[in-house]
């Protein structure tokens, strides 16, 4: 049976019209879309407690998440910039990005139609007193089985499992 994503055709950075049965298996993987998401944590007395972000449409606690960084771009002032833009919360330390990936069905931005894609997940840790900027709704911040618990989904679960484990 053949990945859905080799049955589409890939574009490739020169824009030429790449056919997936010209690619091989590691180069079809290597162009599926990614999103990176984000786990602030905070060291207390208590352990590590876990920053999660509230939308207004949607009332399950999640992580925050960002496209792959480009450029001269870096992951560490990328997730820095996430935490400190959404929740006001300062980096204290490097973000740590999980080796494993989660397969998961996401919207391709070279060829914009639905296809696998990769989650990574990354442990940034924070400090200060969280706060919301206007697009979100709020945020809780939990220990790491309250957390779990309060995930929605499985594949939430699993990524917020990769980037705790990193800590």
């Amino acid at each position: 049976m053949t990945n859905e994503a080799e049955q589409e055709d890939q574009v490739g950075a020169t824009g030429a019209v790449l056919h997936a049965a010209a690619l091989s298996e590691r180069e079809v993987e290597a162009l599926a879309p990614e999103r990176i998401v984000v786990l602030p944590v905070m060291e207390t007395e208590d352990g590590p407690r876990f920053v999660l972000a509230m939308w207004p449409d949607w009332p399950h606690p999640t992580m925050l998440s960002l496209a792959p960084p480009v450029g001269d771009d870096t992951l560490e002032a990328g997730a820095a910039d996430l935490v400190r833009a959404r929740l006001h919360l300062d980096a204290t330390g490097p973000a740590r990005m999980s080796e494993s990936r989660i397969p998961v069905r996401m919207s391709s931005p070279r060829v914009g139609a639905q296809t696998t894609g990769w989650l990574r997940s990354v442990l940034q840790p924070v400090s200060g007193e969280p706060e919301v900027d206007l697009l979100l709704a709020g945020f809780e911040v939990m220990s790491l089985d309250e957390a779990l618990a309060a995930l929605s989904t499985e594949v939430e679960r699993m990524a917020f499992r990769a980037a705790a484990e990193l800590g």
